[in-house]
């Protein structure tokens, strides 16, 4: 038994270094993994960042686009409105008597009773 207690001793006191280089390796090995891990995870969050960025600076310039065509839209609908008002303007000029006087005079070249008309020759 002592012979066995012995072998038991020199074999475990032997193994003993074994084991610890062993354990040393499986940790070596854990914190490579971990950094590795760290290292795929800072590209795999790099990349996601990359491709928001990415999409956002579309989403900008899709934004820019819009303004610029809604500011053009918002003239046009200014000189419509402008022009409506010539419209309506003309349209109650008509309606005077002042209007039906203008076109009497240059169309048909009537007068007043009252007025008196000039022709001078330029000849």
């Amino acid at each position: 038994m002592a012979n066995e207690n012995h072998t038991s001793k020199n074999y475990t006191s032997k193994n003993e270094p074994i084991q610890i280089n062993r354990i040393q390796q499986k940790r070596k090995l854990s914190a490579g993994f971990r950094r590795l891990k760290i290292l795929v995870l800072l590209v795999l969050l790099f990349s996601v960042v990359g491709v928001t960025l990415v999409s956002i600076a579309g989403t900008l310039d899709d934004i820019a686009v819009t303004d610029a065509r809604l500011a053009d839209v918002q003239q046009q609908i200014e000189d419509e409105e402008a022009r409506r008002a010539q419209i309506e303007d003309a349209a109650t000029y008509t309606q005077t008597i002042s209007f039906i006087e203008d076109i009497a005079r240059r169309r048909l070249g009537l007068v007043r009773r009252d007025e008196v008309i000039f022709i001078i020759n330029s000849d």
